[in-house]
């Protein structure tokens, strides 16, 4: 993935005009775009990440240090991102659409800190709901956040994934694993509705067929395989057929 005009806004530490090359070939919207910036000191502060999402101003901020791991690793990076993105507007979207339709209840809100003098405004209902679902709180969601994350990443990998994204999968496929009761819990879907909990689910699949596809380890998985995704064994080496969709 060699492009000059990329290397050189680099060289020269023009990474406002490197982000602009990259937004282009992942044919990022317009709208969309506006979500992205240059932040110079987020390795500093952040522990050394290189981009960071944030679900209730939903922009993202990248380092230089993002566009030092080369044109490939830059795609990836931002592709990453602009999927957490989307997935906190996806969110937004179904929360809206739920409280459109159904008045706030006192159940159904296990595990998630919301406001019981805002219970009976829809607004308000959904603010908090959007709150605990974005909230790392909710392992199996944040996990599918990352999964997902790193899956977007693979058409600008030119080859496997690294090491480090693979493990970073692993990290990830195992905390949804350890947290699944979150999915069969029905004391939580006032926040974690039941469509997000299928996606979520999917999604965890999804991650396990890119792994067996590749050649990866799928240790301790067999049980949740058989529990969340059904249809395809584990092992058969073309686990996309037949397999649901995502959407």
């Amino acid at each position: 993935m060699d492009d000059p005009g990329f290397s050189q806004a680099v060289a020269e530490g023009r990474y406002d005009r490197a982000l602009d090359i990259i937004l282009q070939d992942l044919h990022v919207a317009k709208t969309e775009r506006q979500h992205f910036k240059i932040d110079t000191g987020l390795s500093t502060h952040t522990d050394d990440l290189h981009a960071q999402s944030d679900a209730d101003t939903q922009e993202t901020s990248l380092d230089p240090a993002l566009f030092m791991e080369g044109k490939s690793g830059a795609c990836q990076g931002v592709a990453h991102e602009l999927d957490h993105l989307r997935r906190f507007e996806h969110d937004r979207q179904r929360l809206h659409a739920w409280y459109s339709r159904n008045s706030p209840r006192e159940a159904g809100w296990s595990g998630c800190d919301h406001s019981i003098l805002g219970g009976a405004d829809p607004a308000r209902a959904e603010q908090d709901a959007y709150d605990c679902v974005v909230d790392d709180a909710l392992a199996t969601h944040a996990a599918v956040y990352e999964i997902a994350g790193v899956l977007a990443q693979v058409p600008y990998s030119q080859g496997p994934l690294r090491d480090e994204d693979r493990d970073y999968l692993h990290d990830h496929l195992k905390l949804f694993v350890d947290h699944q009761a979150m999915i069969t819990d029905l004391s939580n879907e006032s926040y974690y509705l039941p469509e997000i909990k299928a996606e979520d689910t999917r999604i965890f699949c999804r991650g396990l067929i890119y792994l067996n596809q590749t050649g990866g380890r799928l240790p301790n998985y067999e049980e949740s395989w058989k529990a969340y995704c059904p249809g395809v064994k584990l092992g058969s080496g073309r686990f996309s057929e037949g397999f649901p969709s995502r959407h």
